[in-house]
């Protein structure tokens, strides 16, 4: 039965009003953080208020200054030129996610990479791998059931990291700097939902060392660098909004349930200060995210503690914001740093405000329904050849049936 839309109209009609009021509210409260912002002290004095919540263990989960970077928070740096020639390689990956209800238990993940050549006139190249998991010891759990869908996104992002590193390696030969991509947030860190999280990590470092391993070598055979980014395109993080939350607190308020307070920034995030603040082309000062997670990459290694910047991919009047993260082998490198900064802006004047490259790895990995209903085919075929019976759940069938279309049922008997 469709959905009776004179009964939803006035209520998307209400939700309009409730959120032109709201973005209204939030106009005057992004006009006084803007102001705020604007009047930002230097660093040093930044980074003692910063370093005044971490002794107290204060719960701070913003933005600080890279001491080890010469770049005012207030920095704004305008897009420098592309190197003639550089590797960019994007990856991406999809899934279908175990179905309780099939006729045989596995998940599939497609993982994708795609080789741009920039300032070269060659062709990129295309590569995907499908995996599909289905032995018991894979697709269960601890209690013997199904493995979730975190459980299966988890071991698709270990798989697209570690392709990339591969990747990387394998293009090191050329003698270019190499910027690999990355869609989405550098830290992973798993929740107790997944059974495997600790190895997922494990392997999930050892692939950014890989990657690591790469750049070393790159910049000592050709002096060219090779970076690891995490793009996130429309990012709402708070980082510089919570530091200028911080940055408003007396020192004797500076504490964990005082920073945990919404406070006069509440539903703000740090768009509404770089929209205004960057022009087209243009990224922010580098920064570094306080986290306990981010923590533990810096114990792990200096080099992979991840840092980050605002970029503006968008043209005037049309900004778009995306956040950049980039580990510290990268941050500490002004040459790395601005063949990040210059080839994400040539990529996103190809395709509009997103990465080409990240463009076309999402193209490769994605998983369309008409691919899933092909592999449930396969798989009630393959059944069928080994002599098994298909044996779908009841609710899946009915599904199938009142989905398809109107269906005419007969009740009732002799008499």
């Amino acid at each position: 039965m469709p959905i009776d839309y004179t009964q939803v109209k006035p209520q998307v009609e209400k939700m309009g009003r409730m959120i032109g009021y709201k973005t209204q509210e939030l106009s005057e409260r992004a006009q006084t953080a803007f102001d705020q912002f604007q009047t930002l002290p230097d660093n040093d004095t930044i980074q003692a208020r910063v370093q005044l919540a971490r002794e107290r263990d204060a719960g701070y989960r913003g933005a600080a200054p890279l001491s080890t970077v010469d770049e005012p928070v207030l920095g704004r740096y305008a897009c420098p030129p592309a190197p003639d020639l550089a590797t960019i390689l994007a990856s991406d990956g999809s899934q279908v996610y175990p179905d309780i209800h099939g006729a045989a238990q596995y998940y599939l993940t497609n993982v994708a990479v795609f080789s741009f050549f920039h300032g070269e006139d060659r062709l990129p190249q295309e590569f995907s791998r499908p995996e599909l998991v289905y032995g018991e010891t894979l697709i269960r759990d601890q209690y013997d059931q199904l493995v979730t869908n975190a459980t299966v996104n988890a071991r698709r992002t270990v798989q697209e990291m570690e392709t990339l590193a591969a990747f990387a390696w394998e293009h090191r030969v050329a003698g270019q700097p190499i910027v690999a991509l990355f869609d989405g947030r550098l830290l992973f860190w798993l929740g107790q939902e997944v059974p495997d999280a600790s190895a997922l990590e494990r392997d999930y470092r050892a692939a950014m060392v890989r990657l690591h391993d790469t750049h070393h070598w790159l910049a000592t055979e050709y002096d060219q660098p090779a970076s690891l980014v995490g793009y996130l395109d429309r990012p709402t993080s708070r980082f510089v909004i919570n530091l200028l939350q911080l940055l408003r607190m007396e020192p004797d308020q500076i504490y964990r349930n005082e920073l945990l307070r919404p406070g006069e920034y509440e539903g703000l995030d740090d768009r509404w200060l770089f929209r205004r603040w960057l022009d087209p082309g243009e990224r922010s000062a580098i920064m570094v995210q306080q986290s306990p997670q981010n923590k533990y990459y810096r114990q792990f290694g200096e080099n992979y503690e991840i840092a980050f910047f605002y970029l503006n991919v968008g043209r005037s009047g049309a900004p778009h914001l995306a956040r950049v993260e980039i580990p510290m082998w990268v941050a500490h490198s002004q040459r790395a740093v601005e063949t990040v900064h210059a080839l994400l802006v040539a990529q996103c004047h190809i395709s509009g405000a997103y990465p080409y490259a990240l463009t076309r790895a999402d193209e490769l990995a994605v998983v369309r329904n008409y691919d899933r209903q092909m592999l449930n085919m396969m798989v009630q075929t393959e059944l069928i050849r080994n002599q098994q019976t298909p044996a779908e759940s009841g609710k899946l069938i009915g599904k199938y049936h009142t989905r398809a279309g109107r269906q005419h049922f007969e009740f009732g008997g002799n008499g």
